[in-house]
């Protein structure tokens, strides 16, 4: 017997593609039991209509009654959340797939095909994403405030002022028993400082405050440095803590010496 090659070449094809993507297609049961039950007759072929969910895409897929030898696939696709950019290059791409692949079964390609442009789409937009927020960081300033328990070391200290310059922040260390640490900078400089300072070996470090989102205007800092004042204990490692206070008090941030040493 003549085998109808339309048909058959249809039902193969749909079973491959329900196998791959069962939850993702939609059949028209009629045109489904016309093609099978017309599988093997060389005088019939059935067109086959079909959907596809897939990612942002809906594809609404007919395959003709010639398909895949003297017609091509007919698809129509709609799509949710992409821009007209997108939507173009969706659109010449199942174009370039559908003339590349003339008179073969094509579904499975265009899946494929489509399947890795919306991969890079993905990737274009994300991108997008974090190169946005990272203008929005660059703009948004921020003072955090860190206490801890003593600062001593040379090195840390050394450190702290060569990431200041590096990440362009200002604000002060205040060495002794306790420290005190201020940074004043871009929130993207702030952030990535505090990743720097906590990686370092304290005995007690803590995030004492963060003010933010600060505009430029209410920065109150023009450089990064050590503060020194009288000293006094044992050691001489206690800072007149009275000056400290004066300091912030002349800077109109006095609030902040209650909320670092909790009075």
């Amino acid at each position: 017997a003549v085998v109808s090659t339309q048909s058959t070449g249809k039902l193969d094809e749909l079973e491959i593609i329900e196998s791959i993507y069962p939850e993702l297609i939609e059949i028209d049961n009629q045109d489904l039991v016309n093609c099978q039950d017309n599988a093997d007759d060389p005088d019939q072929h059935p067109m086959l209509r079909f959907n596809i969910k897939f990612r942002e895409l809906h594809l609404a897929v007919i395959l003709p009654s010639s398909y895949p030898d003297y017609a091509p696939a007919e698809i129509r696709i709609t799509w949710c959340g992409l821009n007209s950019d997108y939507e173009s290059l969706i659109s010449n791409k199942l174009k370039a797939i559908l003339s590349e692949n003339e008179g073969e079964c094509v579904i499975l390609n265009v899946m494929a095909e489509l399947s890795e442009l919306i991969s890079d789409i993905d990737v274009c937009k994300e991108s997008s994403r974090l190169n946005s927020t990272e203008e929005i960081g660059k703009n948004v300033y921020s003072r955090v405030w860190y206490y801890a328990h003593h600062i001593y070391s040379r090195e840390k200290r050394t450190h702290m002022l060569q990431w200041s310059k590096e990440l362009c922040l200002n604000g002060f260390i205040l060495p002794g028993k306790p420290g005190i640490i201020c940074v004043e900078g871009s929130k993207m400089s702030c952030k990535e400082f505090n990743s720097r300072v906590r990686a370092m070996n304290w005995q007690l470090l803590k995030l004492q405050h963060e003010e933010s989102p600060l505009s430029q205007d209410d920065t109150k800092f023009v450089n990064f440095k050590e503060l020194i004042f009288d000293v006094h204990g044992r050691a001489n490692n206690h800072q007149d803590l009275g000056q400290f206070r004066t300091f912030l008090g002349n800077l109109a941030l006095g609030d902040i010496f209650q909320i670092l040493f909790n009075v």
